[in-house]
């Protein structure tokens, strides 16, 4: 995350922040990452769910960013792709993050799994291929 705020603070003076977005999903996918081996053991005690909780929180939160970014994105640039990518990859990740730490409730991780909505990723460059 530190990576982050430096490279937002150098970005604001620079005309291309875009990669921020793909930086900011590589930051958040070793903080869930960290977040389930060592603080989920502990808080699992107090919550059966607390890797699926902080996941979707961290996938809520970056899924707003990204929508502001594709809804304003109208062609597809390296910087896009690169941007998408990551947004991609950092779905699937805390996806399974989340199904991993549900295996063993009640539902099987349903109700968790429906507060991640797909971030469409790979839609918005279809999207933008065929447009």
């Amino acid at each position: 995350m530190e990576k982050a705020d430096s490279i937002r603070r150098a970005s604001r003076n620079q005309p291309n922040p875009l990669l921020v977005l793909a930086i900011l999903a590589k930051d958040i996918n070793e903080l869930a990452t960290k977040e389930k081996k060592m603080l989920s053991p502990i808080l699992k005690r107090q919550h059966p769910l607390a890797a699926g909780v902080a996941v979707v929180t961290l996938h809520v939160c970056y899924g707003k960013k990204l929508k502001q970014f594709i809804s304003r994105i109208t062609e597809l640039t390296p910087d896009a792709v690169q941007v998408l990518r990551a947004a991609y990859k950092l779905d699937k990740d805390l996806v399974q993050i989340a199904v991993e730490d549900s295996v063993d409730s009640d539902d099987g991780g349903k109700a968790i799994i429906r507060e991640m909505p797909p971030f469409e990723a790979e839609a918005s460059i279809v999207n933008l291929v065929k447009g």
